[in-house]
């Protein structure tokens, strides 16, 4: 093809792509927001919205990809490319906002903005808070702007998510040559972190970091100036403070290349280049991370504690139970249609499969170079492989074992290693096999699936089995109306919500006044509320209670399961017996939140 025919068809896409960004921004401006708890973020938008988000994707990937088959090093538009896909992304980022939502993640993060409330209160962090960098952070943005932490902290989640794409892409560029490097940047520019994008807590935020750590640690050894170093110290530290996890996870990466390292200067692989070395020694920053981390965090009885119930699990005494056995008691109970199962295993892990069976497909042509002598390969080439193979099998490892945190973690390391080996990969391809035009048809077609995998995995539905993050102002209002009015020696339970989250956040993680105090309830009221055994609920509890009940567990069956009514624990007859229930007494009702008092007559 032409080099004229090629600039006129990547404007073209441009075009197509720009079109698309202004027009769904209209859209978004357009559409109201939410009035309540909304169970899907994509049922708030046309599917119209959706093919345009996808198609918009999908043309910044081929500006890119056209650029790397092109033999023209002069071209820039690739840069617009990725502009277009930047723009996009940060409007999927932006989608709470748009929705009208008060917060997103109802679990951990309503926690840590109890713990930006607490230094805000004793002026200094909490003797249990073992992230601070987070709350330090967001307590500090909310001070220079005047807005509430838990607004701010969902802001995070846009900033550091966009932060993250240009960091990938300013650490492919700096350890491939450019047609690896444009090969690599559609696949690792492109929401691979799924839904830890738009989670603001301390793990899935400073994991989506790690690109820039990485950035760091390699400008250091090719710069070898004393500003890189300053600055990779900086960002170690940091990285550390953040979460124990990612600092064990980081390690492992920088093992790998400390490995990869050692082979290439033994001459066990052959380097394509002559590649710069770092003259502070390859283990320096490990060795500063895993003296940080002893020193931090082996103060704290929590980590002493979840580093005790892994090893217990791992040597068979824990009675803790693994991912995999969870997932075979649910079939097991509700056996799901084989439709349903594949539905719900692409929608939360399909971005995770395409970029594991790529890197899986690239280690395949490497161990065939092996064989037959003829391996060229760079030292980050190999440490990225070493360290996809290390959390693939930490990620089995995590799925089989009862190892305090699910396998989730490590599956976004493989996302993010699988990601970084793409380009090698195609760069090999078309290197080797003659029928270029077959490559490149299946690398568009990994691309628009990645698009659509990215676009799917980013928000929680109910096509992946789990309901919207979504805290809503009757929400907020609710719980406070509990917390104020409530006697605290009356117990609660709860269905939709995790009323000491919202205790948390109103109050603080580290409460003064033991009226503020509320204990987590883990229970919930028993199924049907007792109706099929009792005629009263009262008669199932040995103590009054109040309960408070939301619009999302009103709801959740019906929009959650809607063909697997047989194994619903509520229905709404259930809820409809409530108003008719002598020992149940209604006491508020805001529209999204409804507490009661029940008289236990058990």
């Amino acid at each position: 093809m032409s080099s004229r025919r090629r600039d006129t068809l990547s404007a073209s896409l441009l075009v197509l792509g720009s079109l698309a960004v202004l027009a769904l921004s209209i859209v978004l401006y357009l559409t109201p927001p939410a009035s309540g708890y909304e169970f899907s973020v994509y049922r708030g938008f046309p599917m119209a919205f959706w093919l345009l988000v996808v198609a918009a994707l999908f043309a910044g990937q081929l500006v890119i990809v056209r650029a790397a088959l092109s033999d023209d090093d002069s071209g820039r538009s690739w840069h617009l490319g990725l502009a277009v896909i930047m723009a996009v992304a940060a409007l999927l980022f932006l989608l709470p906002y748009y929705r009208g939502y008060q917060a997103y993640d109802r679990a951990d993060v309503l926690t840590h903005v109890g713990f930006v409330r607490n230094i805000h209160q004793f002026g200094g962090l909490v003797p249990s808070d073992l992230y601070p960098n987070i709350h330090l952070l967001t307590l500090t943005l909310s001070y220079a702007t005047g807005v509430e932490p838990l607004h701010v902290i969902n802001s995070i989640a846009v900033v550091i998510p966009l932060f993250s794409i240009l960091a990938c892409y300013a650490l492919v560029t700096r350890v491939y040559d450019r047609t690896r490097a444009l090969l690599t940047i559609p696949f690792a520019s492109l929401l691979i972190a799924g839904s830890a994008y738009v989670n603001p807590s301390p793990f899935v935020q400073s994991t989506v970091m790690v690109p820039f750590v990485l950035y760091l640690f390699v400008r250091e050894r090719q710069a070898r100036t004393l500003a890189s170093r300053v600055a990779l110290g900086l960002v170690a530290v940091a990285i550390v403070i953040y979460h124990p996890l990612t600092t064990v996870f980081l390690a492992i990466g920088l093992t790998a290349y400390v490995v990869a390292d050692g082979l290439q200067r033994r001459g066990v692989f052959d380097s394509p280049r002559n590649e710069p070395r770092s003259s502070v020694g390859n283990g320096m920053t490990l060795q500063l991370m895993t003296a940080l981390f002893l020193s931090w965090y082996y103060t704290f009885d929590p980590i002493l504690n979840r580093s005790r119930e892994a090893i217990q699990s791992l040597v068979g005494s824990s009675t803790g139970q693994s991912t995999v056995d969870k997932y075979g008691s649910i079939v097991s109970e509700t056996s799901p249609q084989l439709t349903d199962l594949v539905v719900i295993g692409f929608a939360k892990y399909g971005i995770s499969v395409l970029l594991a069976g790529v890197a899986g497909l690239y280690l395949l042509t490497v161990v065939v170079d092996v064989v037959f002598d003829r391996v060229d390969v760079t030292t980050y080439e190999l440490s990225f492989s070493f360290t996809f193979v290390a959390f693939t099998g930490l990620s089995v490892l995590f799925l089989l074992f009862d190892l305090v945190v699910g396998w989730g973690r490590p599956l976004l390391y493989v996302n993010v290693f699988g990601a970084l080996l793409t380009g090698p990969l195609f760069y090999k391809l078309y290197q080797q096999i003659d029928t270029s035009r077959v490559i490149t048809v299946i690398l568009c077609s990994l691309l628009l699936a990645h698009a659509v995998f990215g676009v799917v995995t980013l928000y929680h539905s109910p096509v992946k089995a789990e309901p919207s993050h979504q805290v809503t102002d009757g929400e907020l209002e609710g719980a406070q109306w509990l917390l104020q009015h409530r006697n605290r020696f009356v117990g609660t339970v709860e269905y939709g919500i995790s009323f000491y989250r919202f205790g948390d956040a109103y109050y603080g993680k580290n409460k003064s006044n033991p009226r503020e105090l509320v204990d987590p309830d883990d229970s919930g009221p028993p199924p049907h509320f007792g109706y099929d055994r009792n005629l009263t609920l009262g008669s199932s509890f040995e103590r009054d209670r109040y309960m408070i009940i939301t619009a999302k567990g009103r709801h959740f069956y019906p929009e959650m399961y809607p063909e697997y009514r047989d194994h619903w624990r509520f229905t709404p007859q259930d809820f409809d017996h409530l108003r008719r229930d002598p020992t149940v007494a209604h006491l508020y009702d805001n529209g999204e939140v409804d507490v009661y008092r029940v008289t236990e007559t058990g």
